[in-house]
């Protein structure tokens, strides 16, 4: 019987595209598992009956192992589910060939999102081998997201383009595999045969070599050169405002499939090609890889609209031209493809070891268990490698009307214009598209899970549609996998994380998915969805087995014990399977041996720490965060893998739990055995300890690769010494470590710029110490908003930096300092991150100083909610306080690029007020000691000035062993570190390291209990800072204090507004802060001061100058900053001296003599000054007059002197070179201490007496400036001095300079006319010597004054002067005196005031300069009176108030007259009793007279002498003023003590009258008793 058409027709679509193959020996298989069974019912039956008794050793241990092994047992009757029902499949792509249903259109999404961690050459092969695919082109479309928008990849993408035209048509016909071109070509082919084919293979491959190395070119510049930028419309998507976080959507059709002209060199058709940037806005979600495949869908329903979906990883590339066809066998299948939503092929990778190191490769995960669970029709979605329906992940429901629907589901095509196309798409990726519709919920990829694909595809399933799990014997897909532990545990930190928060939402497959899948489906679903909690029975394990195993508790049968059985048939027999299991699957013995390994590392790290997460998350306590694994790894790194050698390179968190549990488990395991050969175990107790002992020697086993990473290898893959310290510490303390506060201060951002700053600040993030203990705290006492704004750039950059140096182990940490110390270039050995770093830094950098030089924030920087604290801000001196946490390190998802914590980031500026006294640095200190205990409250706190980086990384580490040691430890009130800078000369022209101090003498310190405090680079014990005194009751109180946990419950916006009230003015008032808490007030150098009072509280301090300085900041460049800086310290050590803080009399018997005397030597350096002056001019003037001060050279007294001299200086010459320094370097140091007591000490001796006497104002505090001109480091640099400044010191140097000049040669003069050489030899040389010496040493000020022509050169009117203060001192005298006789009256007057009294004084000149002053003598009242006092008004000629004063009893000022005239001086007393008032008013006036005198030098010399009769003027005016405030004192002391005159007297008449009562009293009793005994 024929057969007509429409029957072979009917016979070809029902030919089967696809069979499925069920595994054997399940019989077998159940049986074995059902012993398992049993064997783990006897184990939980044997915990429970032999639970040790209330009381008894170990009972907890027991009960955590019974936990434990429950756990064990449920997890593993989960996993038995994926092995009851293996089914693999097999497609049949002949009968597909056969079959007259149309191919249905397919498009391709690549997803990429950072083109420095996923090159865009690695996405460019992905894509092109996408693009070349068995498939009709026409049907045929790929689309990339770039969730980075860069630049780079659209380049990228559009080299790609051009040379698909020669792989596509190059691929089929010579049936390429792989068609990556990299993959391709990396192969050995023969390419030098003299045949066409191979010639033509050849010309691709320098067609693909060329493209390669123009991307790379445009990769290594940071951005597309203009010239490109004008090749392709597409560029003019990026302007200046696109960031990778905030720009516009982006859609671009490169190649547009249904363009007749788009083919390819063969004249072919080409595929649709599209790139798109989905829109992104900092205020918007963008729901990371599932928002951008959503957008994708979108997108490529309005260009394409296929039926079939495949989408790829970037770093996946198509191995098997023939993937598509496979995959369209199982959805064309006549009786069963409508049922299917998707395909799922595994993730393989072409970097797999051969013993696959990192267990990536999982051959029996590919083989059992996800086509096991694919047995149920519920294959998982596994995010790549997947060919999805169209409709299916659009949120359509399955039903039986999908079965024909193929030939209705067509391209989608029109007439619209590529431009028109790319419009109507920009809508569809902008982020207000999702609004209030069910993307992200019903429809496409599901939004808040980092594992977006698996949710995705159980929702898809329980919507009534099956899925199939592939593994074809032809890879379909390969990628890349991490090359590196670190990178491996991220990444199943992410996919643990996700996985179960799956399980604890609404998609919990038991829950969600009961009665829409399988229950096998469900149990397969769980095993990966308790990834997560299955690490908690593994971590008890393995720190419960080592601690009850060193403490001899026995937590197993005895091995003679029956019990013993079960537990060992269910150890045994469960490796060995898994052992054949993996065999029999194309593993090896020494891979399965990594894999057991690599499951204990991510069970006891990546598992543990996304259990903690996914909680902290359910508690709504964090967001959803993802990190992109990376693609790309150094030479060094991939060289270690591939010789398979673990790398520990990296300072991760998992790695410090790695260490730690292996260390705890090599300890015990010691201890066991020593304690065997020591017998301290007898043969039955070590009978109960064999399964222990095994247990954890299997452990160390295991461990064996961190072992040798921590103690052996000495390669960049060892184990970083932080992480070896922390393991220590944690094995033998646990969770001991003492949080640690570091604080930076800061004062202007123009002396201390931002840059420099946060430079400090970055480098003491990146401290090698758990970031959840270390908190950075930054003081800016200017308040300024660029300061904030830089800090708010460095908290973003070190997301960044803080990983990059962990990993690479940087130092210094300083991001300037490490870049400039090294060199960036192309080289293959320099890791590719450093280029990226450089970049990000450089693009801070720019930010921050353009904001600089711009004075003020753009409105587009100030999106931040902290600039709103700027709203009320008035000056620097007056504003509230600001306070903002730029990282909450208590909050989950403050994290850095690879997932770890980050430090906590504050930024303090405390509040301001005219009216109250901030007290400088040390108000600053206190407030931040304040914050910072309601913010993190470290136990340990870190002060650095902003321009002391840190330059080892390990200072933290070493600091603590000085805290936390066990006898003498909790002695230690701080630990100083040196202070030492980065930018000192050869020969130290400033001598600013003082280097015999630092290594000599703050070493002699320590022998006596301990250094000063210098005030930066120390670390302090936070509860001495706070006043608390020394005890012995501390000791080892300093490991139990753990730090105190904020609220749950207290946001940042709640923590900052409570921290403000800390930081106020008022706060400080009627309390004991600036006196016995925190810094002490009133002192310039109150570091010293803070310190020696610590010390006298009972507490030491140790000194540690290690090999590697711990910090380096910025020395003064000129020799100006560096005298006005010793001025200050002089001034403020000499102040502790004279002050009741005195370490003469206030720290007698509370520190040794020996800190005494130590600390004297630096609070007598202002008074050195005086013999030191002394010498420097007597000598000479009377060596000048031929007056002898020193014996004759014949004389024996002279020896006495020499040796002295002589001895004195070569022992410090000694010392100094010994030190590590040069000759010159020495000379430069006491030339430098010359000036230091000729200038700066001297006017510090000054500015303490006056202020002693009263005759000077309150505390001033200079900063010193940490920048310079270029042209004056340059001088620095070639150790020029520079005396380019304006500075009173620079006169006092230049006098005694030029006074020993004019005295040597006025002396060499005589000798020479008089020959009196011999006589001067005689009786004068020690005195010559000296003055030759100072005339040597002031060599480079002589060239500043006569030789050099440079800026750096002396200022003219200094010479001017100094040479006038020899020359014409007796015209001065003379000229003093004439001024003298001229000077203005000062008027006072005394008067008695009931209600009312006004004078007057007439002003003759506009300008002019009152000083007024009063004080009221005394008040007629008999006691004392609240109302004393009165109030002045002071009023101009024309009734205008110019001051007004109420309630004063003496007050001292000054005002500008702006008109000449009637000034009118008005008091009030409003007590009703008389007060004498004692009242001055002086017009300061100096007429000045052209003089005619052509010598220019007379000008200054006027100058001078019109400062020196104001000077005049002010002193009888301050004399005046005390005379009246000396006589109300003494009438004050009169009252009080005619008080307590008349107090003592009626005391002593009550006492009197008492005791005479008392004896009355007594009398009587007695004589009652008395008159009783006789009755």
């Amino acid at each position: 019987m024929r057969r007509t058409p429409q029957a072979v027709e009917g016979e070809k679509r029902k030919l089967p595209l696809f069979k499925t193959e069920e595994a054997k020996g399940k019989v077998a298989f159940s049986l074995f598992s059902s012993s398992i069974l049993v064997g783990i019912c006897l184990i939980w039956a044997y915990r429970l009956s032999n639970l040790p008794t209330a009381g008894d050793r170990g009972r907890w241990l027991w009960i955590g192992m019974f936990f434990a092994e429950l756990g064990f047992g449920f997890y593993w009757i989960l996993t038995q589910a994926l092995r009851w029902n293996l089914v693999r499949y097999y497609p049949l792509k002949f009968n597909l060939s056969q079959s007259s249903c149309k191919l249905p259109g397919v498009d391709i999404f690549v997803c990429t999102a950072d083109p420095t961690m996923e090159p865009p050459t690695l996405v460019i092969n992905t894509i092109l081998s996408a693009m070349s695919l068995n498939h009709p082109t026409e049907k045929l479309s790929v689309y990339l997201s770039d969730d980075g928008g860069s630049q780079l990849t659209f380049y990228a993408l559009l080299e790609a383009s051009r040379f698909s035209k020669l792989w596509i048509p190059f691929c089929k016909k010579f049936n390429v595999e792989p068609r990556s071109p990299d993959a391709y070509f990396i192969h050995n082919f023969d390419l030098h045969e003299h045949t066409a084919d191979a010639q033509q293979r050849l010309f691709i491959k320098e067609q693909y070599e060329g493209m390669i190395k123009r991307i790379e070119a445009v990769i290594n510049k940071g951005g597309v050169p203009e010239e490109l930028m004008n090749q392709h419309k597409g560029f003019s998507e990026w302007d200046s405002n696109v960031t990778k976080q905030n720009h516009q959507p982006i859609v671009q059709i490169i190649i547009d499939g249904r363009d007749t002209n788009a083919v390819d060199s063969d004249g072919c058709r080409l595929p649709t090609l599209v790139y798109m940037a989905r829109e992104k806005r900092p205020d918007c979600l963008h729901h990371f890889k599932a928002g951008a495949m959503n957008a994708l869908i979108r997108v490529s329903s309005e260009i394409s609209n296929s039926a079939i979906i495949l989408n790829l990883d970037c770093d996946m590339y198509a191995n098997n031209a023939d993937s598509i066809k496979e995959a369209l066998c199982f959805f064309m299948d006549e009786e069963r493809g409508h049922q299917l939503s998707f395909v799922q092929h595994p993730q393989k990778f072409n970097n797999i070891t051969k013993n696959d190191l990192y267990g990536n490769s999982s051959p029996v995960l590919h083989k059992v268990e996800l086509p096991g669970i694919g047995g149920y029709g519920s294959a998982l979605y596994c995010g790549t490698g997947c060919f999805h329906r169209r409709k299916s992940l659009c949120g359509t429901k399955y039903s039986e009307e999908h079965k024909r629907l193929w030939n209705s589901e067509t391209r989608k095509d029109d007439n619209r214009t590529v431009h028109e196309l790319e419009e109507a798409s920009k809508v569809l990726a902008s982020c207000g598209f999702e609004k209030g519709t069910q993307w992200g919920k019903e429809m496409g990829l599901i939004y808040g899970c980092p594992v977006e694909d698996v949710v995705t595809g159980l929702a898809i399933q329980c919507r009534g549609w099956k899925s199939v799990y592939y593994n074809p014997d032809n890879t379909a897909f390969i990628g890349v996998a991490p090359p590196t532990l670190d990178m491996a545990l991220v990444q199943f930190t992410r996919w643990s994380d996700g996985l179960f928060q799956i399980f604890l939402s609404k998609y919990c497959p038991f829950i969600y998915g009961y009665y829409k899948i399988k229950l096998g489906a469900q149990m397969g679903y769980c095993v990966y969805l308790l990834w997560a909690p299955s690490s908690l029975p593994l971590l008890y394990y393995a720190i419960a087995l080592p601690f009850s195993l060193f403490r001899g508790i026995p937590l197993f049968p005895d091995i003679r014990s029956r019990w013993f059985i079960p537990f060992a048939y269910v150890f045994v027999s469960k490796n060995i399977y898994s052992l054949a299991e993996a065999l029999i699957f194309g593993s090896t013995f020494k891979a399965w041996w990594n894999l057991q390994r690599m499951w204990v590392h991510r069970r006891t790290t990546s598992f543990f720490f996304a259990f903690i997460d996914c909680i902290v998350r359910q508690l709504g306590l964090s967001q959803t965060t993802f990190t992109v694994t990376a693609k790309v790894v150094t030479d060094d790194v991939s060289k270690m893998y591939q010789q398979e050698i673990m790398d520990f390179g990296s300072t991760s968190i998992m790695f410090t739990v790695i260490s730690t549990l292996a260390m705890l488990n090599l300890f015990s395991l010691i201890g066991v055995v020593v304690k065997v050969f020591m017998g301290g175990l007898e043969c039955k107790d070590m009978e109960k300890l064999v399964s222990q002992v095994v247990l954890c020697g299997l452990m160390v086993t295991v461990n064996g690769p961190v072992y040798e990473a921590l103690f052996v290898r000495k390669d960049k893959g060892s184990m970083p010494g932080s992480v070896m310290f922390k393991s220590i510490v944690l094995a033998s303390y646990g969770n001991q470590l003492p949080g640690v506060d570091i604080f930076v201060c800061t004062a202007d951002p123009v002396i201390e710029p931002p840059m420099m700053v946060i430079n400090t600040v970055l480098s003491v993030m990146a401290y090698d110490y758990p970031p959840e203990k270390l908190s950075v705290y930054l003081s800016d006492d200017a308040g300024s908003q660029l300061t904030f704004y830089a800090l708010l750039e460095a908290s973003q950059f070190a997301k960044y930096w803080i990983p990059f140096c962990k990993k690479f182990n940087v130092e210094p940490r300083s991001p300037a300092a490490y870049l400039d110390s090294i060199s960036i270039s192309d080289d293959s050995k320099q890791p590719k991150e450093l280029a990226t770093i450089n970049k990000l830094y450089e693009d801070m950098k720019n930010q921050v100083e353009n904001v600089a030089k711009l004075g003020r924030l753009p409105e587009v920087h100030l999106r931040h909610k902290g600039f709103s604290e700027w709203d009320s801000y008035s000056s620097r001196h007056d504003h509230d306080t600001i306070l903002q946490i730029l990282i909450d390190g208590k909050d989950p998802n403050a994290k850095d690029s690879e997932g770890c914590v980050l430090p906590t980031l504050v930024y303090v500026a405390r509040e301001k007020r005219q009216q109250y006294f901030h007290n400088f640095k040390a108000g600053a200190m206190n407030a931040l000691i304040r914050v910072s205990s309601a913010i993190s409250n470290g136990q340990i706190v870190l002060n650095v000035d902003c321009d002391m980086y840190s330059n080892n990384s390990l200072a933290v580490r070493d600091a603590l062993c000085f805290f936390m040691d066990e006898k003498k430890g909790h002695e230690i009130a701080y630990v100083q570190f040196p202070q030492n800078f980065d930018n000192i000369t050869k020969n130290e022209l400033y001598s600013s390291s003082l280097r015999v101090i630092s290594q000599v003498e703050f070493h002699g310190l320590d022998g006596y209990g301990g250094p000063l405090y210098i005030g930066t680079g120390c670390f302090h014990r936070r509860d001495t800072l706070c006043g608390r005194q020394f005890s012995r009751e501390i000791h080892n109180e300093f490991k139990i204090d753990i730090p105190r946990d904020r609220e749950r419950e207290e946001t940042t916006a709640v923590l900052e507004e409570k921290s403000k009230v800390l930081a106020s003015c008022t706060y400080e008032n009627n309390t004991e802060w600036g006196k016995e808490m925190g810094l002490k007030y009133g002192c310039p150098v109150e570091d010293v001061i803070t310190g020696l009072s610590i010390q006298c509280r009972g507490w030491k301090s140790v000194y540690y100058n290690p090999e590697r300085k711990a910090f380096l900041g910025v020395a003064p460049t000129t020799l100006a900053q560096i005298l006005v800086q010793h001025k200050r310290w002089s001034e403020g050590d000499f102040q502790i001296l004279l002050s009741k803080y005195s370490p003469a009399w206030f720290a007698n018997g509370k520190i040794s003599l020996g800190l005494q005397l130590g600390y004297c030597c630096y609070c007598l350096w202002a008074t050195n000054c005086l013999a030191v002056l002394y010498y420097s001019i007597v000598p000479s003037l009377y060596l000048l007059r031929g007056i002898p001060l020193f014996p004759e050279l014949s004389s024996p007294w002279f020896f006495p002197f020499a040796y002295v001299v002589i001895s004195n200086y070569m022992y410090s010459l000694a010392e100094y070179l010994w030190n590590g320094g040069t000759v010159l370097g020495w000379w430069n140091d006491q030339r430098i201490w010359l000036y230091k007591r000729t200038s700066s000490y001297l006017l510090g001796f000054i500015d303490i007496i006056a202020k002693s006497l009263g005759l000077h104002s309150d505390s001033t505090f200079v900063i010193t400036a940490k920048v310079s001109k270029q042209e004056v480091y340059r001088r620095y640099v070639k150790e020029i001095m520079e005396f380019g400044d304006s500075t009173p010191m620079f006169t006092a140097l230049a006098t005694i300079a030029l006074i020993n000049l004019v005295c040597l040669i006025g002396l060499m003069k005589k000798a020479i006319v008089n020959e009196g050489i011999p006589i001067i030899y005689e009786t004068m040389l020690l005195q010559f010597v000296l003055c030759a010496i100072l005339v040597l040493i002031n060599w480079p000020l002589y060239q500043g004054l006569f030789f050099r022509k440079d800026n750096g050169k002396m200022p003219n009117y200094i010479a001017i002067k100094s040479i006038m203060k020899i020359g014409f001192l007796v015209f001065v005298a003379v000229a003093l005196l004439a001024f003298l006789c001229s000077l203005n009256a000062v008027y006072g007057i005394r008067f008695v005031i009931d209600r009312e009294e006004c004078f007057s004084h007439d002003v003759k000149y506009e300008g002019d300069t009152i000083h007024v002053s009063f004080v009221v003598i005394k008040a007629d009242s008999t006691w004392h009176n609240s109302h004393e006092g009165v109030d002045l008004v002071v009023k101009g000629p024309t009734g205008d108030q110019i001051q007004d004063y109420r309630d004063k009893i003496s007050e001292k000022f000054e005002f500008v007259a702006h008109q000449k005239g009637i000034h009118r001086f008005c008091f009030s007393n409003k007590s009703p009793y008389y007060e004498t008032v004692d009242f001055d008013v002086h017009e300061s006036h100096f007429t000045y007279y052209d003089q005619h005198a052509k010598d220019e030098h007379f000008n200054p010399l006027l100058e001078q002498i019109s400062k020196l009769e104001e000077a005049l003027y002010n002193i009888q005016f301050e004399q005046h003023w005390l005379e009246a405030q000396t006589e109300r004192q003494a009438i004050v002391n009169e009252a009080m003590s005619k008080r307590a005159v008349h107090k003592a007297f009626y005391e002593s008449a009550a006492l009197i009258g008492a005791s005479v009562l008392q004896v009355y009293l007594l009398r009587r009793l007695f004589e009652r008793k008395l008159g009783m005994s006789r009755v």
